[in-house]
């Protein structure tokens, strides 16, 4: 049944229809209304509509009927008049309160005002008709006070309580009624019982929501509360039946107390402690919380059938317990909380967590992994100490999971655990505790680890192994002998890495040597590589070590100045330190690189080397390391920026005869630039077309910072990229570097691009790219700074222009993902590309970035905008085109009403976007277009919409804006969970 409060008359009325005035000719609609399995509308918003009508009464001053019900009020010698309905309606609205038990959750979904208004009148009630205004709330003389009076002043304090926490933990949007809130009236109690008058809002100012939740008011409500729960006897419930409605026949107001329902001792308490608990812990009193909270569960554990009074959730009462470090007999939490908690704690306990898990298999395989990779993680970086073994038995547990959930083991290698009985402990520790299938399953792993060999004596150490001495039958024992006798495995097998000499037997020179040879080639550790050069210069087949591994190729400079020096073991010794660490630096393993680099720089030293020269190409190459480590690891901070920075600046300012290789200079030239020494590269010599490159990358940034964008940048880096992009394979000549070939120019230009990581240097760059493309309307940051146009525009390529273009942006993206300018930009590269969805998640991501959620009000941004709405249609998604024709700066109808005229199919929700429409003539449109289709479901949803108080169109400016940036926020956020994740 619709109920139609504020228009009757408007429309046809359907016979389900009840009219406000309906309720109070028939005491018995409301309870029937009510008792419905999903009354519409709800009691919450009955009991706003009923206060709206009371508003809209009291709007404008009610001239003095002559016929109609009235009730007198004396008020400073003068006589006011206010209608009898008005107090109808508010005693209907507390019978609804009633109804629903006087649910806070629910009363808390009202209108603030609508929620002060109630409880006013529920006091003014309960006290005799005596005016009791909030906040100014005396709880004096409780001793002596009514039961009824004394449940509201609980209700009150109970109210104020909570609402001061939703304050704190909500955005505590003041939601209004039907109109502004200084165009309300208020109603005001006179001292003369069952007496009103009315006066306009302007005269006394409403009640603030700060003043009612000030720190004196809460402190009253907290030692109010606190003193409840001293009470020897406690107040009654005041029920539906408890409130009568005024008849034509009497103007008293009549109230039946005693059909109110009684609330036991225990509950009461429960409920009261639950409040107070909730209040400290958002308080951060943690001790009071725990307190009340364990009170609580006590008395709620006592307490007998429920009768609507208590609200206590007893899962979040469990939970708020932990959270307060609640006493253990409570709930020991599951094994995945135990675990969180562990791992908070330094791993505490963490062995016997993962036992238990184990057996029972709560907590998710892929935690315990990640477990694993974390201890790992921390024990290389030293971000604490654990015990030794803690990391294998971690481990093995692991294994033992992975055996039960019949997952792979190819991660694992038993032979990496020295220590056997530390493996097979673990099986031990929960044997028992298996059932016989897992125990199978067990069985069945060991039995392959036996037979595979990769653990030597293994089965003679499960024998030993009391829990797992009978693991294996007869039968067992006797298949492992017969396989073994079968099978023998080889024994260079089990031969270490290094080879132990037997010199009983005869000697294979040419054998040892090739496996000498391959340790080399295998091993990074630099005692290793020492011992077997040792090994293999005394081997009489030895050759040179320069044709071992044909991928250990030096730099041509190091390489010659190698072989300058006399042979002997310390030239061999560099030549293969040297070459390891380049295959470590092109693995990136940084600091395996670097420690070999530095112990052969030692070990020269040591050696008392004469060749100055190596040990400056060695100093360029440790350089070249953590040159290239910053550039790829930034912004990780994990070497000192300054020291680099002067460190590539001695480099390139050398003038010795020893100069540095090109790749190195390269790249000091590069980590200048990502470093901001702009000032450098600029007054740098360009002896190399890098240098070029970086004076003008470093030139435009320079010019960007200084002038902040006022005026324009110099033409050296535009002259540069422009000839690149030329569709004649024409050469371009510069005065300072002769004639460079422009292909060779462009490997030049890209490999300093892509390596950019400042982001000065990736906005010059990326701006530069755009003037090509001024015709796909493409917004790029300062890119009016360059040349307004390209001189000969055909005789250059656009595409390539375009994928660099893109190729950059998606660069400083994956450095920068929360640019909104370069999110934007990429946006309108997918648009100018056809790719409509990429465009439009780029699009939202920007929106969501600048907008903080869309916890701000959106800005009009009709260039973002109108894209966005060529996506939605592109897609399907007309719905959605025709809500974001609301967000340009003036709500485009004529594009609107075609969208949604034109659709025939949509591939979006359609009427469940209905609700993010604002604008009455696009939801007028609507209903007209659905009424002529027969779509009347549609239709109704659309009614629904445009009938919302906040849509009124005579609610003044601010009202309507509010009501705009909730809708706008509430679609933007649905489109981001449907394109951007």
């Amino acid at each position: 049944m619709d109920v139609d409060l504020l228009r009757p008359g408007t429309v046809p009325i359907s016979p389900d229809t009840v009219l406000w005035f309906e309720f109070l000719l028939d005491q018995d609609l409301l309870l029937k209304h009510l008792q419905k399995p999903s009354a519409d509308p709800s009691p919450t918003e009955l009991i706003t509509k009923f206060h709206d009508v009371i508003t809209e009464t009291l709007r404008i001053k009610p001239e003095i009927e002559n016929n109609g019900e009235v009730i007198n009020l004396e008020q400073a010698n003068e006589k006011t008049k206010h209608p009898v309905k008005n107090i109808a309606l508010k005693i209907l609205s507390l019978k609804i309160a009633a109804y629903i038990k006087w649910n806070l959750e629910l009363i808390k979904n009202l209108p603030f005002k609508t929620q002060v208004d109630l409880l006013q009148d529920l006091l003014y009630f309960t006290n005799n008709s005596k005016v009791i205004e909030i906040p100014n709330v005396d709880s004096e003389n409780i001793e002596s006070a009514d039961p009824a009076f004394l449940f509201s002043l609980l209700l009150y304090h109970r109210w104020l309580l909570n609402t001061s926490m939703h304050r704190v933990t909500s955005n505590w949007p003041l939601r209004l009624g039907l109109h502004r809130m200084n165009a309300w009236n208020v109603m005001e109690y006179c001292s003369e019982p069952q007496k009103y008058f009315c006066f306009r809002i302007n005269d006394i100012p409403p009640v603030d929501s700060n003043i009612i939740c000030s720190p004196e008011n809460i402190e009253k409500t907290v030692a109010f509360l606190t003193n409840s729960l001293e009470w020897e006897s406690v107040p009654n419930i005041l029920t539906f039946e408890c409130f009568k409605l005024p008849t034509e026949l009497s103007e008293t107001l009549e109230f039946d107390w005693d059909k109110s329902q009684p609330i036991s001792k225990n509950q009461f308490s429960a409920q009261i402690n639950y409040d107070l608990g909730t209040f400290f812990f958002y308080q951060e009193g943690y001790d009071l919380a725990k307190k009340h909270f364990s009170q609580c569960l006590e008395c709620f554990a006592k307490a007998p059938d429920m009768n609507g009074f208590s609200e206590v959730d007893r899962h979040m009462l469990e939970v708020y317990i932990k959270a307060c470090h609640g006493s253990q007999e409570i709930h020991k939490g599951s094994l995945l909380e135990q675990l969180n908690s562990s791992i908070v704690n330094q791993y505490m306990g963490i062995i016997s967590i993962l036992q238990q898990d184990n057996i029972h298999q709560e907590i998710p395989l892929a935690h315990r992994l990640n477990l694993e990779l974390d201890i790992q993680g921390a024990l290389s970086s030293e971000a604490f100490t654990v015990a030794r073994d803690l990391l294998h038995r971690i481990k093995a547990l692991n294994i033992v999971r992975c055996i039960l959930d019949r997952k792979p083991l190819y991660q694992y290698s038993v032979s990496a655990f020295k220590n056997v009985d530390l493996f097979l402990g673990v099986f031990a520790a929960t044997w028992n505790s298996f059932s016989e299938s897992q125990k199978q399953l067990l069985k069945s792993f060991l039995l392959e680890l036996i037979l595979g060999g990769e653990v030597p004596d293994l089965l003679k150490a499960i024998q030993s192994t009391k829990e797992l001495k009978g693991v294996f039958t007869k039968h067992d024992l006797s298949y492992i002998k017969n396989t073994e006798a079968k099978f023998e495995i080889p024994e260079s097998v089990h031969e270490p890495d290094l080879i132990v000499f037997d010199f009983n037997k005869k000697r294979k020179p040419q054998c040892e040597l090739k496996q000498l040879e391959k340790q080399l080639i295998a091993t990074y550790d630099h005692k290793e590589i020492r011992e077997i050069l040792c090994r293999i210069a005394m081997n009489p087949v030895a050759g040179t070590i320069w044709n071992i591994n044909p991928q250990w190729e030096l730099p041509i400079p190091l390489q010659s100045v190698l072989k300058s020096l006399p042979r002997s073991f310390h030239q061999d010794f560099a030549y293969v330190l040297l070459a390891k660490s380049k295959e470590q630096l092109l693995n990136k393993y940084w600091n395996s690189s670097l420690e070999l680099l530095i112990v052969l720089d030692k070990e020269l030293h040591a050696s008392n080397c004469s060749s100055p020269k190596l040990f400056k190409l060695i100093s360029w190459e440790i350089l070249l390391v953590q040159i290239t480590q910053f550039i790829d690891e930034w912004p990780k901070n994990t070497i000192d920026k300054h020291a680099l920075a002067n460190a590539c600046e001695a480099c390139l300012k050398t003038n010795d005869s020893v100069l540095p290789r090109t790749e190195i200079v390269e790249m000091c030239a590069l980590c200048l630039l990502n470093l901001g020494r702009w000032e450098f590269l600029i007054n740098l010599d360009k002896r190399w077309t890098t240098f070029e490159i970086t004076s003008a990358v470093a030139l435009a940034c320079q010019e960007i910072v200084k002038q902040k964008g006022s005026k324009k940048l110099s033409k050296t880096l535009w002259d540069l990229v422009l000839p690149v992009f030329a569709t004649t394979g024409s050469q371009s000549k510069r005065s300072n570097t002769g004639c460079h070939d422009v292909s060779n120019l462009r490997s030049n230009l890209l490999s300093v691009f892509f390596k950019l990581k400042d982001s000065w240097c990736l906005t010059a760059v990326v701006s530069l790219f755009d003037k090509d493309e001024s015709s796909l309307e493409m917004q790029v940051e300062y890119a009016n700074l360059w040349p307004v146009a390209v001189s000969n525009a055909s005789s250059y390529n656009s595409v390539s222009v375009c994928e660099l273009l893109s190729e950059m942006v998606t660069l400083a993206l994956k450095e920068y993902p929360t640019n909104v300018a370069w999110l934007r930009l990429m946006g309108d590269i997918n648009f100018a590309n056809g790719h409509y969805r990429v465009s439009l998640s780029y699009y939202l991501k920007s929106l969501l970035i600048f907008n903080d959620y869309f916890n701000i009000p959106v800005r009009n941004d009709d260039h973002v905008f109108r894209r966005m709405i060529k996506c939605c249609t592109t897609l399907g998604c007309h719905t959605q085109a025709a809500v974001l024709c609301q967000f340009l700066e003036e709500t485009d109808y004529l594009l609107a009403f075609r969208i949604l005229a034109d659709q025939k199919t949509s591939n979006d929700a359609v009427d469940a976007y209905y609700h993010c429409f604002w604008d009455t003539n696009i939801l007028e449109y609507l209903i007209q277009t659905h009424n002529k289709k027969g779509e009347f479901q549609r239709r109704k949803c659309a009614v629904q919409v445009i009938g919302m108080l906040e849509l009124n169109s005579n609610n003044n400016e601010e009202i309507q804006r509010e009501a705009s940036n909730l809708r706008k926020s509430t679609f933007l956020r649905a489109l981001c969970k449907q394109y951007t994740i």
